[in-house]
């Protein structure tokens, strides 16, 4: 009786050419659940995560030397006047009573004051939108603060006092209306425009306009800018000669003034918004405790410059009560605005025509929307992930992904949204709710990593993180827990990776990531899970359904010191945290340190200086103390380490077993027909 034939199949990385790829890959058997601090580099190789380490000492506030954590950071860049400027702003958060913005010109090792937002500020999140050399800072509590790296001013103008309007005789004016005034200089510039004077009804009458002239003696007259007796835009109405001339009657009809300039800079500040948003050259102020599903839209070009009721209502009969939670400009051409339950899109230029500005608001098929503003990314066409069939796609254009308040991650395309986190439902499951808004995401550009970090289960700061590499579509778990963290930009990285602690106890230190082969000095465990490896038939079409005696895996390790990586085998259908049917320890080669002649290296007392080698080949026996290997349909591996300071990754791995002939069933399954 002849033999049951050993079947060899091999599962290896793209190796980073053409002729490495191999018909099944590492993302093709990576089991996201199980995974945790690892990721899948771009040749397709499992290899443990680098760690992190403290930039500087920690923080502490201006004020009151209070310990903190960094509930912000903000890459700031400026290229004007031909130079660089890169600063990394953080907002530092005590949470008692100081709440103070911080800049940092060398990636957190040390920093400096800018300025405290107060105790009401405590707790809160800012908003920062970049316009040009100005950084925009919003949280919902402080009036919006502008930045230019070198100081700090409340957003928005002086203004003049409102003018006063009454009915002034016989005329062509019938309706209600309001004035602005603009101060013209000698060199035809505009300054500051005024408060907008209280609406005037008019019946058939003229209007007398006063204000008070400017003590500003390069003044040399007045433009006046009405409204339409229907309307909320400003037209040019009069010009006025001269600084000391305070007055103009008005009187010119509706449809003569719909055809001279709209005013462009009414001046008034910003509204005290959660978020600021850039959007074709205007600023979109978002949310107030008033007026939480509310957006206000600056002046063209000018990002502090609103007229108050120049604002969109982002709600209609089924999402009142709801409120903003972040927003995307330039999104597809469109602004993209989040609600907890809805998403929204503003499309158009801002163009005035007639009375009526182009802006179109539309509420999208997306049945939710995100948990905050920190929590979206903008991701390339090209990200892979997997559908709720296990089936793997590919988006077709640019997406935003964002975390949810149902506790998933979902991809949005302009009008839909579908969830992408199924591989890792029961980790975001563990979101704590009621701290959502603390949710933040690192899009790591490098590794093609988008990293989630939120607080998990009664935690009230982030706690864990879930990470999707959409280059392969495959889902890890890691143990950061920062309170913020950014991808920036120094004078000698292009991409740098920054967190920012949110423990009160380790106060407000900043993190460089992957740096490091620990969590500031501490080691920490690796783990990869495969997903159930079944084998293959001669047509290399998998073979569920038959049982099979598993002999033994080849494993080739890449490895930059000496480390011990344990691997484990488990029966194919055990979940991720089962006990392991057998495992072995083993340790990747190491070789003496020789010399250029190749005479041994020897320490002062004559020992031997061992050196890992680059790469190292081992086996793992599927067989216990008696000899007897794995009878099942399938297995899984799970490779790892304990509380290591090493690096490794899993290059390939070639799985040898048996198919047994005429058991075609699943392991306890009747044989009976």
């Amino acid at each position: 009786m002849s033999s049951v034939p050993l079947s060899i199949q091999l599962i290896d990385s793209f190796a980073g050419s053409q002729q490495g790829i191999h018909s099944i890959i590492m993302p093709d058997i990576f089991s996201s659940g199980g995974s945790i601090n690892v990721y899948m580099d771009k040749y397709a190789r499992v290899r443990r995560i680098l760690g992190y380490q403290a930039q500087g000492a920690a923080v502490t506030t201006q004020g009151g030397g209070s310990a903190t954590r960094i509930r912000n950071l903000f890459p700031y860049r400026n290229t004007s006047g031909g130079s660089f400027v890169r600063q990394m702003i953080g907002s530092f958060d005590d949470a008692t009573n100081e709440y103070e913005l911080w800049y940092s010109t060398n990636e957190g090792v040390s920093w400096t004051f800018i300025q405290d937002f107060g105790a009401g500020s405590i707790n809160s999140i800012c908003s920062f939108a970049q316009f040009g050399t100005e950084l925009y800072i919003a949280n919902g509590v402080v009036a919006p603060r502008m930045w230019n790296g070198t100081s700090i001013v409340t957003a928005g103008s002086t203004q003049q006092a409102a003018p006063t309007t009454s009915a002034s005789g016989t005329g062509v004016l019938y309706g209600s209306y309001k004035v602005k005034i603009v101060p013209r200089k000698s060199d035809g510039t505009r300054k500051a425009r005024s408060l907008t004077s209280t609406a005037l009804s008019l019946e058939g009458d003229a209007m007398l306009v006063t204000w008070v002239a400017d003590s500003d003696v390069t003044v040399v007259g007045y433009e006046e800018y009405r409204t339409t007796g229907t309307g909320d835009v400003f037209y040019f109405s009069n010009y006025i000669d001269g600084r000391l001339v305070v007055t103009v009657t008005d009187n010119n009809e509706d449809l003569l003034i719909l055809e001279n300039r709209t005013l462009e800079e009414h001046g008034d500040a910003p509204p005290t918004a959660y978020l600021c948003t850039a959007h074709k050259q205007r600023m979109w102020w978002l949310r107030t405790d008033a007026n939480p599903q509310r957006g206000t839209y600056s002046d063209a070009g000018d990002p502090d410059s609103v007229y108050a009721d120049n604002y969109i209502e982002f709600q209609d009969a089924e999402t009142q009560g709801d409120l903003i939670t972040g927003a995307v400009g330039n999104f597809e051409g469109m602004l993209a605005v989040f609600e907890e339950r809805s998403i929204w899109t503003i499309s158009g230029t801002g163009q005035i025509i007639g009375n009526t500005t182009d802006f179109n608001r539309t509420r999208t098929n997306a049945q939710t929307g995100a948990v905050s503003n920190r929590a979206i990314v903008r991701l390339p066409a090209g990200a892979r992930y997997t559908d709720q069939t296990g089936k793997t796609q590919t988006t077709a254009t640019v997406t935003l992904a964002y975390f949810t308040p149902l506790k998933d991650i979902r991809l949005f395309d302009g009008d839909n949204d579908i969830i992408i986190s199924h591989p890792m439902s029961e980790l975001t499951a563990t979101l704590n709710y009621g701290s959502r808004q603390k949710t933040h995401a690192l899009h790591d550009t490098t590794r093609n990593e988008v990293v989630w970090m939120f607080a998990a289960d009664s935690a009230t700061e982030p706690s864990t993180a879930v990470v999707w590499n959409y280059r392969w579509g495959v889902w890890y778990e890691r143990e950061w827990t920062f309170s913020s963290a950014v991808q920036l930009e120094t004078s000698t990285e292009a991409a740098v990776l920054i967190g920012g602690s949110s423990s009160l106890t380790a106060g407000g230190i900043a993190y460089e990531l992957w740096n490091s082969n620990t969590f500031n000095g501490v080691g920490f465990d690796a783990q990869w899970c495969t997903k159930t490896l079944y084998g293959v038939s001669d047509q290399g079409q998998p073979v569920p359904a038959y049982q099979k005696r598993f002999r033994w895996a080849d494993l080739l390790f890449k490895t930059n010191q000496d480390v011990d990586i344990t691997v484990e085998w488990l029966e194919g259908d055990a979940p991720n945290n089962a006990d392991a049917i057998g495992s072995v320890t083993i340790s990747p080669g190491t070789d003496a340190l020789a010399s250029a002649d190749g005479d041994e290296v020897l320490t002062f007392n004559g020992d031997t200086i061992n050196v890992a080698l680059e790469t190292s080949q081992m086996r793992a026996r599927f067989a216990d103390i008696n000899g007897r290997y794995v009878h099942d349909s399938g297995i899984r591996l799970r490779i790892g380490d304990a509380l290591s300071t090493g690096s490794w990754a899993v290059e390939a791995l070639t799985l040898a077993y048996q198919i047994l002939p005429g058991l075609q069933r699943r392991r306890g399954a009747s044989l009976n027909p």
